[in-house]
């Protein structure tokens, strides 16, 4: 197979073809029919057939009474989604299908190349592991009221990856991608249409960052943590003093 790396459009433009409706710009279709088959498997298998496959498992356990096949289900998905993030970040490179049999074939699939792969990757990463958690406490006996005992006993361990979750997908938005520019002014376009992603991002990130340190404030002092929760709850204007 070759470097798909290295392969590029010409001009590295998208050649007329509107990036589809994401919130972030800078996509480009494959640069040849190589490349666009190349982008279709990976979109059919890991896109499409796992979690298809994943999603029947989880509906048929909850449909049969199965909390084991449920679980199963659960972590297909969660391997697809580290699967998925291994592949952006080891190649920096998100790829998307989009309308389907509606559209003709060398335009159905997008790529989007980049650093913000790398935290887009990471989100995904973590979701998927997650999800495995879930799966294999499930597997071992511990129900869903359990868990959400634990959950609420040491807050922490939900927090902090969750946080985490929240600032990889804030910065992966910040960061974006941007197609190449051949002027100033087509640079500061790609810059005003990257803007409401970016300030979305910003947002995720902050909102990230205070979830995360929440956490890492619960798990590290959980004493402290209990009498400061306890001090809001009992009087909620010491949030705002």
């Amino acid at each position: 197979m070759a470097n798909h790396d290295e392969i590029r459009p010409p001009d590295g433009s998208t050649g007329g073809i509107p990036d589809p409706p994401l919130p972030f710009t800078g996509g480009r279709i494959p640069a040849s029919e190589e490349e666009r088959a190349w982008v279709e498997r990976r979109v059919a298998t890991l896109q499409i057939a796992a979690p298809a496959v994943s999603f029947v498992a989880l509906l048929a356990g909850f449909s049969l009474g199965w909390p084991r096949l449920v679980a199963v289900g659960v972590a297909g998905l969660g391997l697809t989604a580290i699967a998925l993030g291994r592949f952006a970040i080891r190649e920096r490179r998100l790829m998307f299908i989009r309308g389907a049999l509606r559209t003709p074939r060398p335009y159905r699939y997008f790529l989007y190349e980049g650093m913000a792969a790398i935290p887009f990757g990471l989100a995904l990463a973590i979701a998927g592991l997650g999800a495995i958690l879930l799966a294999t406490l499930q597997l071992f006996g511990v129900g869903v009221d359990a868990m959400r005992d634990a959950a609420l006993a040491r807050p922490g361990v939900v927090l902090v990856p969750l946080g985490a979750l929240l600032l990889c997908q804030g910065l992966g938005f910040a960061i974006g991608f941007r197609g190449a520019a051949r002027s100033t002014g087509e640079r500061l376009w790609l810059r005003f249409l990257h803007l409401p992603a970016f300030l979305g991002g910003a947002i995720l990130v902050a909102l990230g960052a205070a979830t995360l340190t929440l956490g890492a404030f619960e798990l590290l002092a959980p004493d402290r943590f209990d009498r400061a929760w306890a001090s809001i709850r009992d009087q909620p204007s010491a949030l705002f003093r």
